[in-house]
């Protein structure tokens, strides 16, 4: 999804996926591979001395920092508040159970009591147009003077346009017949991430309602986590991932070489 706004290119070698992006200085994501030991690490190196940049390593996490720093103990990591994903136990957002849930359960509550007439839907040929349009006509109320803002919208757009390709699980949500909500994600391991919710919040409760039915939808038994990314050091965003109690963190570190 994120392919354009970071100029993302790739290349397989000896077995070995790279990928590299722009954060906005140049940068390479781990690579994925079964042998993705220090050559290839030093092969990212050679090609960024030849470049002329220093090596960058982007989105990685606090097993694979270790590993880095083991093979190249000079290297200077950091981390920021902000990159850090949200993981919650699936069980918490499906049943929202005891007092510590209980302002979503009061939201959600007020939501049905007030649209009695609501429903969640799988996303289908036959809806696409309808969550097409409610992101439409989110980003056209909610102008934020942020690039990635505006690029998740498009992006969210370009999955709903290619919904097979894809692959992606998504789920609209209704009242009266008219889409008040859309999200979209899918299920890797015992996951599931969450990557674009979009609401109306003239409809109290929009928010938390989508999150739970969608949890409730497309969790399934072997879904043990569900993550629902980044905040972007959005103090908003920020509050209402914590309000739910997050499992953990999971802090990304970018590292440079050396």
């Amino acid at each position: 999804m994120w392919r354009d706004y970071h100029n993302t290119e790739y290349a397989v070698e000896d077995g070995i996926l790279y990928l590299k992006v722009t954060y906005p200085e140049l940068a390479f994501a781990p690579p994925r591979g079964l042998e993705a030991g220090i050559e290839t690490y030093e092969r990212i190196i050679e090609y960024c001395k030849q470049i002329e940049s220093p090596t960058l390593i982007r989105s990685v996490s606090e097993t694979v920092l270790e590993r880095l720093l083991t093979m190249f103990p000079e290297s200077k990591a950091r981390t920021d508040r902000a990159w850090s994903d949200y993981l919650y136990l699936s069980g918490d957002l499906i049943n929202l159970a005891g007092r510590r849930f209980s302002g979503q359960r009061n939201h959600i509550n007020r939501f049905m009591k007030e649209h009695m007439e609501w429903s969640f839907e799988r996303i289908t040929a036959d809806n696409t147009n309808d969550a097409k349009m409610l992101i439409e006509k989110n980003a056209r109320e909610n102008v934020k003077d942020s690039s990635a803002y505006i690029e998740g919208s498009i992006k969210a757009l370009e999955v709903l346009e290619n919904f097979e390709i894809y692959g992606q699980l998504g789920g609209v949500l209704y009242v009266g017949g008219e889409a008040v909500g859309v999200s979209l994600g899918e299920i890797v391991g015992d996951t599931l991430f969450i990557h674009t919710e979009k609401a109306d919040t003239t409809y109290h409760g929009s928010y938390p309602m989508l999150m739970n039915q969608f949890a409730r939808k497309f969790a399934n038994e072997d879904t043990v986590y569900i993550n629902r990314e980044e905040d972007d050091g959005v103090e908003g965003l920020r509050a209402s991932k914590m309000s739910y109690h997050p499992v953990a963190l999971l802090d990304k570190y970018k590292v440079e070489l050396h």
